[in-house]
């Protein structure tokens, strides 16, 4: 799906949420001043910001998009105006689906309590804590190592 488009159908699912979210398609781009880290942002207030809300929103959208779409969305919360150009706060998480076939998709969650991987399934999207992620395994802090390094 279109990165316009999905965040049309989301932005029409975050009002309908049990912790509502707002996007659109000005929110299309990832953060100022980093690679590309999603292909949309949603956006949280922040005294709706948790763990268990960030779960069900990732729920919601898993639910709106389908189990055979792929997709790779951010989440974050702001106090201030929403806007395409307005960093991140530092608390933020991802949810992806990286394989269309596969019924899996990973939420990572990284705030002031450390970053915490969790991993749901379709049809019953019930996060649990992941015991393997491509984000530690691909970007952990033991997985660079200078040249001198064993």
């Amino acid at each position: 799906m279109e990165a316009y488009d999905l965040s049309h159908k989301l932005a029409f699912a975050g009002r309908l949420s049990p912790v509502p979210f707002v996007t659109g398609p000005e929110f299309t781009n990832s953060v100022p001043v980093v690679p590309v880290l999603a292909m949309l942002r949603i956006f949280v207030e922040p005294q709706n910001w948790s763990e268990e809300n960030v779960k069900i929103i990732a729920r919601e959208v898993a639910r709106t998009l389908g189990a055979s779409e792929q997709f790779d969305i951010g989440i974050t919360h702001t106090s201030k105006v929403y806007g395409p150009n307005i960093p991140a706060s530092n608390a933020t998480a991802r949810l992806t689906k990286l394989d269309p076939r596969a019924p899996v998709l990973q939420l990572l969650i990284s705030d002031g309590d450390g970053d915490r991987v969790f991993e749901a399934r379709y049809p019953r999207l019930q996060f649990e804590p992941a015991t393997e992620s491509y984000w530690r395994t691909g970007y952990d802090t033991a997985a660079v190592k200078l040249p001198s390094q064993p």
